[in-house]
């Protein structure tokens, strides 16, 4: 069994992938950003996979996307 590293919400703040829950609340609902699982009743966790998973998504997305 492969064990992934589990990241906490501060964690997915200080690797710049979200600046507070407003804006995570908005990528889960609106840009498909995964819901994460709760580890226990106030305790929410991402896998490092998931995570890294969307964010290849969103830069394949914008690949095509040329800058004004």
């Amino acid at each position: 069994m492969h064990l992934s590293n589990f990241l906490s919400f501060e964690q997915l703040k200080s690797r710049g992938v979200v600046n507070n829950r407003t804006q995570l609340s908005r990528l889960i609902g609106k840009c498909n950003f995964p819901p994460g699982f709760l580890l226990s009743a106030n305790t929410r966790r991402w896998t490092e996979e998931e995570v890294a998973e969307w964010i290849e998504t969103r830069r394949a997305g914008s690949a095509g996307v040329q800058e004004p």
